[in-house]
């Protein structure tokens, strides 16, 4: 993707206040004329003291999506990479703020509300532009006791999920390589990925919740839009939707074993993630820098935290006297993201503005080669006439000498009309790349033309190989000209495999790009370019390169994108055995 300029952006703040439980005193609360103010009420001769924040809630779901999923969705949308963590005490509400009852309109969290309005949107934009493509996918993942799992990554009864490692691509993204990446094509889809990677998440009980998330769950939503038209961009936004684990003090939470160990990993994770905040709001951006990879739980969120992404945090407290100490920590969390400012870019897809002018030429030049084509069809008929009245005069004609005399002019005239369909055929070939009003006022005396084919089994193998092709002539006899071209995976994720079928089901995005050629002849090296198909469901479509002029060794270097989604057996085998791809290569001389 490329970014385009960043502007600053600061983190946005939001604290949810849970009501009291029973038997409890409540020293936390919202202020009635003000829902931007935290109060602490006072204890004994010590003053209160309030608090301010972008938002304060007390109230529903829906106040909570309003403020922070609504504005989070139309960012996306424009282009711009976002991101909501909630953060707060166990047994606050974080995990029932972001999931909620995922069957229930009232009480869902923000991210069923989210994807279900992601969906609606990407509809109605496609209904409003049926030239534009939208497309959706889903990876979630936790870190648990400082490993990275996928969370939508089928589960073995008795045995540990696998552990993932941390990358960064050639433009310094994290990622998590082996995460599944899942398309996403329906709500119902959506929502069931949603529930399996809830439900496959790791818990615990503790002294302050039954059913505590003892990992950090990270949800990322990739949307892509792209479009026909040269005057909208293309864009690709990533939303991450983080349900960090919770804090709690370890003397109030009475933990042991296995769940001590888990409470001092997530205190420890959430200790470097305020350390990070603390940096950042106070301006240190090199310690910040290092801060960040102090964790796998900062890595992940690197790009929240001065990154490009627009940010929204949620704080969720516990009102009740006995949790002050807890909330007041809470606060401070909230107060050194507040202070934080991303520079944020919209993100437009690498490339699509090329592709789209490409396409564009391609439709130009079908409609010259349309126009070429009835041309030669008037020539075609012309030539049929001119030969039934040669054959009419051939009968009628008695005399020998006439008819000599008369066959002559007529063969003359034929001859005349078949050179004119030869220089015509190598226009409409020319014509493929603009070659067309070179070849016009002058005649391509030399002429060449190369073929040869290859399949795709470098790609499906994962692989990223360059090729050196001998091309044949229309007789079958190989040449000296030799067409270099290279197959490559745009998956920046994309690995080697021994078994192209483990990819059945999945979407495989590669490049083919057209290096140049050596050895075309020296006669006929006055415009050479090289067309190309694919061969797809028994469909061929195809490309051209620009036209080089006065080489013999041309170097067109063109990059064309393929995606070919949901893979099948018969997809794959066809890609392996078969010549998915041909080249020829046309070359013209000129006197």
């Amino acid at each position: 993707m490329h970014d385009s300029v960043g502007t600053g952006t600061r983190v946005q703040v939001g604290v949810r206040i849970f009501p009291t439980r029973q038997g409890e005193r409540s020293v936390v609360h919202g202020d009635p004329d003000d829902n931007h103010v935290v109060v602490i009420d006072g204890e004994g001769t010590k003053g209160g003291s309030a608090l301010k924040f972008d938002r304060v809630f007390t109230g529903s779901q829906e106040e909570v999506y309003d403020f922070v999923g609504r504005p989070m969705l139309k960012e996306a949308f424009e282009g711009f990479n976002v991101c909501l963590f909630a953060y707060g005490q166990t047994g606050t509400g974080k995990t029932y703020s972001l999931f909620g009852d995922l069957n229930d309109k009232t009480r869902c969290g923000i991210a069923p509300r989210f994807a279900q309005a992601m969906i609606e949107e990407g509809q109605r934009r496609m209904e409003a532009d049926n030239r534009a493509t939208i497309r959706f996918s889903l990876t979630m993942v936790e870190v648990y006791m400082e490993k990275v799992r996928d969370l939508l990554a089928p589960r073995v009864r008795g045995q540990e999920p696998e552990a993932l490692e941390i990358h960064e691509d050639n433009q310094r993204r994290v990622y998590v390589k082996g995460a599944g990446i899942h398309p996403v094509l329906s709500l119902d889809r959506l929502m069931e990925l949603l529930s399996i990677g809830n439900a496959n998440r790791q818990k615990g009980e503790t002294k302050m919740n039954e059913t505590s998330s003892r990992s950090h769950a990270i949800i990322q939503l990739t949307i892509s839009q792209q479009h026909e038209s040269l005057e909208t961009k293309d864009v690709e936004s990533v939303a991450m939707l983080v349900d960090l684990a919770g804090s709690e003090r370890q003397s109030k939470a009475e933990s042991t074993g296995l769940a001590f160990e888990e409470a001092k990993k997530i205190n420890q994770s959430l200790l470097m993630l305020g350390r990070a905040l603390n940096s950042f709001s106070d301006r240190k951006g090199s310690d910040g820098f290092i801060s960040l990879r102090a964790s796998k739980l900062t890595r992940l969120l690197s790009e929240s935290f001065g990154g490009n992404s627009k940010t929204w945090m949620l704080a969720t407290v516990s009102p009740s006297a006995s949790n002050l100490t807890e909330t007041i920590s809470t606060l401070e969390y909230a107060q050194n993201a507040s202070a934080i400012t991303n520079k944020v870019r919209v993100n437009e897809a690498t490339g699509s503005d090329e592709l789209k002018r490409l396409r564009e030429c391609a439709v130009h030049l079908e409609e010259k080669l349309g126009s070429l084509g009835s041309e030669r069809l008037k020539k075609q008929e012309e030539l049929s006439k001119l030969i039934w009245e040669r054959d009419s005069l051939r009968r009628s004609l008695a005399s020998s000498d006439t008819q000599s005399n008369t066959n002559m002019n007529l063969v003359r005239a034929v001859n005349s009309i078949r050179l004119g369909n030869i220089a015509l055929r190598r226009r409409v070939e020319a014509a493929t790349k603009g070659c067309i009003a070179s070849l016009d006022g002058r005649l391509a005396t030399q002429y060449f033309k190369g073929k040869s084919s290859i399949s795709a089994k470098s790609i499906m193998l994962g692989g990223r190989r360059s090729f050196t092709l001998g091309l044949l002539n229309d007789y079958g006899f190989l040449t000296e000209a030799k067409l270099h071209i290279q197959l490559f995976p745009c998956d920046p994720h994309a690995y080697a495999r021994e078994d192209p079928m483990i990819l059945v089901g999945e979407s495989l995005r590669f490049c083919l790009n057209v290096v140049g050629a050596v050895g075309i002849p020296e006669s006929c090296c006055a415009h050479v370019f090289c067309r190309f198909s694919m061969l797809f469901d028994n469909e061929e479509r195809y490309f051209a390169t620009r036209a080089s002029t006065d080489t013999q060794t041309p170097r067109w270097n063109f990059v064309k994108l393929f995606e070919v989604p949901n893979l099948t057996e018969e997809i794959i085998r066809s890609f392996c055995e078969r010549p998915i791809f041909t080249f020829e290569v046309f070359a013209f001389g000129m006197e």
